[in-house]
């Protein structure tokens, strides 16, 4: 995921092993979903988008990578009410990612981390 890497490096963090766990960082872009990325384990990171439902929060989607020596690979895929996928060996979502990824972008996620980056 390009983006996300791109908007963790505009965001002064280099690495995910550089975050915390349970570090977050939410990018807003109007008529958008929140993106939130967050180091949830020693080798986990969640990236997703969400949004309330009678009180529940709802993934639209979240996707769960282990992060081994800079490899991203995907182990957990969710979207409400659709689909959830869980799989420690990994889950082929190549084509989903590389769309997410390029949405992303076009959405401005990446534009608007550069620009918080620019403000603080």
């Amino acid at each position: 995921m390009d983006a996300i890497s791109e908007i963790l490096d505009a965001l002064g963090v280099p690495s995910v092993s550089e975050m915390n766990i349970n570090e977050s960082y939410t990018i807003t872009v109007d008529g958008f979903e929140d993106l939130v990325i967050e180091r949830i384990a020693e080798d986990r990171l969640s990236v997703g988008q969400f949004y309330q439902q009678r009180g529940d929060i709802m993934s639209d989607p979240e996707v769960v990578f282990v992060v081994d020596d800079g490899e991203w690979r995907p182990v957990r895929y969710t979207q409400h009410p659709l689909a959830h996928q869980h799989d420690e060996a990994g889950i082929d979502l190549d084509g989903f990612l590389s769309t997410w990824d390029r949405n992303l972008r076009n959405q401005g996620f990446v534009a608007a981390a550069h620009k918080r980056d620019a403000d603080d």
